[in-house]
């Protein structure tokens, strides 16, 4: 029985994956971010341009997360719900906020971590490499592991190997992430735009029946 729901539990929210909308959008957002590391390097630490983007990262990140989700429910509101429906997996309450607060331990973890790797290590770039590692992580784990997507497995990987190859690459390290993010975004909105192309084939907007 437990296992039947978990199977259900997995089944409904494959469905939020169904359309490809949350991909174009997050390679959007990864796209973002891509152009933020770059201009962060291109213009230097020094300038008056890279001190506001440093200041401004947390809103930047928090606020492209925030008008991300927005404009998921905005799309699905009128793109999928119509076609197939509004699914939603209920979750005990209690269960969110210990989720919700093992996911901020686990994130300060691995931030503690990285910031004591990169201190150790600088014969590569190793920022790039624990991005790569951890977004690779967090897709394998997050989509493809307990959600059964499987073509996040296919991001994960890359993202594993983006980062390893340009952790070595003697690029600067904003160009670096920017160039991370640029590739990982790109392969979002293509997965995403074929998968929404797909979708709309094969799911029309039901004809509104006449009650004449």
């Amino acid at each position: 029985m437990k296992e039947e729901t978990i199977q259900i539990e997995k089944r409904v929210k494959r469905y939020w994956y169904s359309d490809g909308i949350g991909e174009l959008l997050g390679g959007a957002a990864f796209l973002v971010l891509a152009l933020y590391f770059s201009a962060q390097q291109y213009f230097g630490d020094q300038s008056l341009i890279g001190n506001l983007l440093q200041v401004t990262f947390v809103v930047v990140l928090i606020g492209s997360i925030f008008l991300m989700r927005k404009l998921i429910n905005f799309l699905k509101t009128r793109v999928t719900y119509p076609r197939t429906g509004y699914v939603e997996y209920r979750q005990n309450g209690r269960n969110i906020v210990w989720g919700r607060v093992l996911s901020v331990l686990v994130a300060m973890g691995v931030a503690m971590a990285s910031v004591i790797i990169v201190r150790r290590i600088d014969f590569i770039d190793s920022m790039v490499a624990i991005t790569g590692a951890l977004v690779a992580v967090i897709l394998l784990v997050k989509q493809g592991w307990s959600v059964g997507v499987g073509r996040f497995y296919f991001f994960s990987a890359l993202s594993l190997v983006l980062g390893s190859v340009l952790s070595v690459s003697g690029l600067a390290p904003g160009y670096n992430l920017g160039l991370f993010y640029g590739l990982m975004g790109i392969t979002f909105v293509v997965s995403g735009g074929i998968i929404l192309r797909r979708y709309l084939s094969e799911n029309p907007v039901p004809a509104e029946t006449n009650n004449e």
